[in-house]
């Protein structure tokens, strides 16, 4: 997400029904594969309320269901191997309130539940890994400057504990195939941009340091190919932002620019990279590109796209 989106006015507009009419149908989804989700900030009601106009939505071949509605400023999405979707919301109650933010767990059967909840702090981001765990990426809010970010390790019954942390504004989390954990800091002043690696027992080094972006731009979002090369969204230079690709080795190359607030990243199973642009409806969209970069509009009309997840039929 932009730096400090939470604060920015929102066009008020209603996220349609049906989107870009034959884009979406256009993901090949067979017994074996999965729906794309996405959640969406919607309206933006202000700093001193509650915001709940977000909702989650799903790509199925018949078209798009909401899933889920009323929800606080959702963001990251993510299924674990059962079959459960978490999401980040948070929540700001007025008057003076404090952000608070939770972790929602959606059964494929049954009722919504909290799996955690993380006082004064922005949930940007989840991800689930081995054992079961869930692991969610927040800024501190306590000051209302967003940074630093801390990462959140959620065990199946919910017991939480601290896994890690970076220096600036975090967005985005994404585990390797070696169990890796990488979180991208979107930098805040005097902290620069950077994507930083954790292992397993926590243990943090710098993947991609300041030299790797752009002046005036910055690391918004995570996601690796099933050959381990990472694709980071960047935001900052509207009409210009790009997403940049790295080797495991860390060598660097442009996939894609000329986007305007790229967000959230996720691959089908054939090697698409489904990318949202974070932008007011109706300018908010989700592109695809195929495995060698050719670009579609897979849904438009969007309010506010946030974060992209792919996972099993509802």
């Amino acid at each position: 997400m932009n730096q400090l989106t939470q604060f920015k006015k929102i066009l008020i507009l209603p996220v349609r029904t049906f989107l870009s009419v034959g884009a979406f149908f256009a993901l090949a989804i067979s017994t074996h594969a999965q729906n794309l989700y996405v959640s969406i900030n919607g309206d933006f009601c202000g700093f001193q309320c509650t915001n709940s106009n977000g909702s989650i939505s799903e790509y199925t071949p018949a078209g798009m269901v909401t899933i889920a509605s009323s929800l606080a400023r959702p963001r990251g999405l993510a299924f674990d191997s059962s079959g459960n979707l978490f999401a980040a919301v948070t929540r700001r109650a007025p008057p003076k309130g404090q952000y608070q933010g939770k972790i929602l767990k959606f059964p494929p059967l049954g009722q919504q539940s909290v799996l955690g909840t993380v006082p004064q702090s922005f949930l940007e981001v989840v991800v689930t890994g081995s054992g079961g765990n869930t692991f969610a990426l927040a800024q501190d809010a306590k000051l209302g400057l967003f940074y630093p970010s801390t990462i959140y390790k959620f065990a199946p019954d919910g017991t939480g504990s601290i896994f890690g942390s970076i220096p600036g504004q975090g967005n985005g989390l994404a585990f390797d195939s070696a169990g890796n954990l990488f979180a991208n800091d979107a930098g805040a002043p005097g902290i620069s941009p950077s994507i930083y690696k954790f292992t397993f027992d926590g243990t943090r080094t710098v993947f991609a340091g300041p030299n790797a972006f752009t002046d005036g731009t910055y690391p918004a979002s995570l996601a690796f190919d099933a050959s381990g090369n990472l694709f980071v969204s960047t935001q900052g230079d509207p009409g210009n932002d790009a997403i940049l690709e790295f080797t495991p080795t860390g060598m660097e190359s442009t996939f894609a620019t000329g986007l305007t607030n790229p967000l959230g990243l996720a691959f089908d199973g054939s090697g698409n990279l489904f990318v949202v642009e974070e932008n007011p409806g109706p300018d908010g969209d989700i592109l695809k590109f195929g495995p060698g970069g050719a670009e579609t509009v897979f849904a438009s009309g969007l309010n506010y796209p946030e974060n992209l997840a792919f996972g099993p039929p509802r």
